[in-house]
């Protein structure tokens, strides 16, 4: 296997985490960006910033160190899916500026540097048709997905993960298809050499077609 390097946006995310682990047992080498210190990186080998947005500079120089990474983009928010729960305002505005506002400001900065081999996005089922239970988590992440397609660069991946279990999901319902954090490492990480969009299985791309056809009435009756 070719040596790789990564840059993991959100990396002290528990998926992350998982991730970085796969990635180091094959060789890989993995670089994090966090609010807080990420435990399994080295000093040198992480950037802490508050605000991505508003580091943004310093976020770019530290991507521009190091040598055709893979950017993968870990953050995220899901305050929605809970039964008979609706997000307050400021949970609708961390749901917006983590799935949508925050990654596609950092690739529009990003596209600029040449040197980058890829961009990957942890995207979701929700993206494929929003619906009621988690509405702006869904559409957060659709709208993102169309953004980073119509942009003009071919170097990404979207993967449309089901439901993984970490303890963002604690207290959300359990769809079908939902994976452990480990077993979602082992997928992404099978799919690294791909581009566009692609399922960790062929089960969850079927069901993205059948939430596609079906109404949204239906699905969502389905799931009470």
């Amino acid at each position: 296997m070719v040596v790789k390097n990564f840059i993991l946006i959100g990396a002290n995310s528990e998926f992350a985490a998982a991730f970085a682990d796969k990635l180091i047992k094959n060789n890989h080498k993995v670089y994090g960006v966090s609010r807080e210190f990420i435990p399994y990186l080295n000093q040198n080998e992480q950037i802490q910033l508050k605000n991505y947005n508003e580091k943004s500079t310093e976020l770019l120089y530290f991507v521009e160190t190091i040598d055709s990474p893979h950017i993968v983009f870990f953050n995220g928010f899901l305050a929605e899916n809970r039964p008979t729960y609706s997000p307050t305002y400021k949970e609708i505005e961390e749901t917006i500026y983590a799935n949508y506002l925050t990654p596609l400001h950092l690739f529009d900065q990003m596209c600029k540097n040449t040197n980058i081999k890829k961009f990957i996005f942890i995207s979701s089922m929700a993206a494929v048709k929003p619906r009621n239970k988690n509405y702006i988590y869904g559409l957060s992440k659709k709208t993102l997905e169309e953004s980073i397609r119509k942009s003009g660069n071919l170097n990404y991946l979207i993967v449309r993960f089901g439901q993984i279990k970490t303890k963002m999901s604690q207290n959300h319902n359990e769809p079908p298809f939902t994976l452990t954090k480990d077993k979602a490492s082992l997928k992404l990480l099978k799919l690294i050499d791909k581009k566009g969009l692609h399922y960790p299985s062929y089960s969850l791309f079927l069901m993205s077609f059948l939430i596609k056809i079906l109404p949204i009435k239906l699905i969502d009756k389905i799931e009470k």
